[in-house]
Formats: C-alpha cells, sequence, structure tokens
C-alpha cells in the first residue's frame, strides 16, 4: 500500500509543483490581480490551495472530511513569500501524516466524505481527489496568467504553455 500511495502521491507533487512554479515567477504586486466577478485574486487562489491540502490532509488525520480546523490568515494572500511558507508547509505536513502510517492502516483506512455530499473513499482514491483538485486549480491559474498576459514558467512547456 505505501507504494501505491507514494504513486498517488506523486501524481498530486506533479500538479502541485507546477502552481507553486508559477507562484514563485509572481510578483506581490501580481498577486491582486483577478479575472472577474467572484474569481478573487490570483493570491487568494493559491490561499484556498493551501487549505485544500490541509483540508484533505486533517481528513486523512480525522477519518471525515470536515471545514478545516485553523483558517488560514486571509492576509497572506497578498504575500508570495508567506504563500509559498503555508503552501509548502501543507505538503510537509501531508508527507508526514502519511509516512506516520502503516500499509495495515493506509489498506483499512476510509475517509467519510459526506461533508462534501460523497461516498467514503479510500486513501488512494481521497489522494486521486487531492492531485484533481490541485489540477482543478492549476486550470483556474491558466486564465489568471493569459488574462494578465503574465508568462508562464518553463515547466509548463510540456501543456504547449
Amino acid at each position: 500500500m505505501k507504494t501505491r500511495v507514494k504513486e498517488a502521491v506523486g501524481s498530486f507533487d506533479f500538479h502541485f509543483g507546477l502552481s507553486m512554479d508559477i507562484l514563485r515567477s509572481l510578483t506581490d504586486k501580481q498577486l491582486s490581480l483577478t479575472v472577474g466577478e467572484n474569481m478573487g485574486n490570483i493570491g487568494e487562489q493559491f490561499r484556498h490551495m493551501a487549505k485544500v491540502i490541509i483540508q484533505y490532509t486533517e481528513a486523512i488525520e480525522n477519518k471525515e472530511v470536515s471545514n478545516v480546523q485553523n483558517p488560514l490568515d486571509l492576509e497572506i494572500s497578498r504575500s508570495r513569500e508567506q504563500l509559498i511558507g503555508y503552501l509548502e508547509g501543507a505538503r510537509e505536513r501531508l508527507g508526514a501524516v502519511l509516512d506516520s502510517m502503516n500499509d495495515e492502516v493506509l489498506s483499512n483506512l476510509k475517509i467519510d466524505w459526506s461533508h462534501w455530499e460523497g461516498e467514503p473513499m479510500g486513501i488512494i482514491e481521497h489522494l486521486a481527489a487531492l492531485a484533481g483538485h490541485q489540477n482543478l486549480h492549476n486550470g483556474e491559474l491558466i486564465v489568471y496568467l493569459r488574462t494578465h498576459e503574465i508568462p508562464f514558467p518553463k515547466s509548463w512547456s510540456a501543456w504547449g504553455l
């Protein structure tokens, strides 16, 4: 099971890495750019990504999806360095939580998704959903960067961007 978990985390890390490459390429001023009503700004997108990783991690720990236990400070969306720190910290915590579980625990883990009106998921499905969620945000980032004519980092060339 640890091998399968590592592969699932690797998929997430690929998409997470693309997000982080964009964040590292932006200025604090660019974090305030938006693309329309109800979309928030780029910095808020990255803050939300950190919240999502934390929420999925807490779901693994608590065996159920629920609201984040300690909401993130809204002000971090204005600082690239703070966002990088929060996102890297959230990713490290995910790894630590998974590393603390043995094969038997991981194999038997069922996470209650009723908070999001979903069926219970095993760890592999839960991590696949996290990777998909991260990739959803990457799609949103494409809109922000294209709208504001911000160049994509070299890592995005595989996507033709």
